[in-house]
């Protein structure tokens, strides 16, 4: 009888003890991916300062030279940023080969090249953008966001770190071509196909949206491409303000990133609150 109550006893303990991991399991792995969408937060905040050094930059090679206090502003908060994210993986064990200190590598060879030409800094700055980009999927996917086992947290996740991010990616490739086009007042055929296959490229994201933009941003964003569009085909983009092109599109790329913050915010809540999660 007493060696019964014993192996009751143990087998029960056993139980005990693997509900209680899984459970603390559980909550480890809540804490981590929210953690993780802070950070992801941070890098998302990189790229958008990326583009609009990209945007700045071009439009000051091509003779803005009023655009200098600008791009050391931007080049100031943007290593700010890269230095948050080293810290953030050291405190996280980030894996070292996704590090953002490759990213920052390249950024640092942008910034201190002396004689970069308008088409070469657009050429580094957009492949730039896209490592930066493969690396924030690569952080989301390592904090079990667009890799979760919940389908609502993972399309969600992947609209946040992917689509919605090479919108505002395309959109900011419009704007430095646009900007060079109009502080150099010539468009020429080759940037006329580019800025049009770029056009192209946002309204097919606006179709691929699983979640719509709110219908103020996306009445926005309509305009200013139709605009966009209209001005490059009748050859009037040249002739435009490289000031006003560079801030009216900035408006639209920022209520694009207006879209993706409120995202992350919602998608914590659901990570915080929801207890069927993890």
């Amino acid at each position: 009888m007493i060696s019964i109550s014993i192996f009751i006893g143990t087998c029960l303990g056993i139980i005990t003890l693997a509900l209680a991991r899984q459970i603390w399991s559980r909550k480890a792995a809540k804490a981590r991916s929210l953690s993780g969408v802070t950070g992801i937060r941070v890098f998302i905040d990189l790229i958008k300062l990326t583009q609009q050094h990209r945007g700045v930059h071009s439009g000051f090679l091509n003779g803005k030279q009023d655009f200098q206090e600008k791009l050391n502003a931007l080049e100031k908060d943007i290593n700010k940023h890269y230095s948050d994210l080293i810290l953030f993986e050291k405190r996280h064990s980030y894996p070292s080969s996704l590090s953002v200190s490759y990213p920052f590598k390249q950024w640092q060879r942008i910034i201190n090249h002396t004689s970069i030409q308008s088409a070469e800094s657009f050429r580094f700055h957009s492949g730039l953008i896209a490592r930066q980009l493969d690396a924030v999927w690569d952080m989301s996917d390592e904090f079990s966001l667009t890799s979760n086992q919940h389908e609502n947290i993972r399309h969600r996740a992947e609209q946040l770190v992917k689509t919605l991010p090479e919108l505002a990616e395309a959109l900011g490739q419009i704007r430095a071509l646009s900007v060079q086009v109009a502080a150099k007042n010539d468009i020429s055929s080759d940037k006329k196909l580019q800025l049009l296959f770029t056009l192209g490229k946002i309204e097919d994201y606006q179709t691929k949206l699983t979640t719509p933009l709110p219908p103020a941003s996306n009445q926005q964003l309509t305009q200013f491409v139709s605009e966009i569009k209209e001005s490059v085909q009748n050859q009037h983009l040249s002739t435009q303000d490289p000031d006003l092109l560079f801030n009216n599109a900035t408006q639209v790329i920022d209520e694009i990133y207006t879209v993706i913050y409120a995202g992350f915010e919602s998608l914590k809540t659901t990570i915080s609150e929801d207890k069927s999660l993890f």
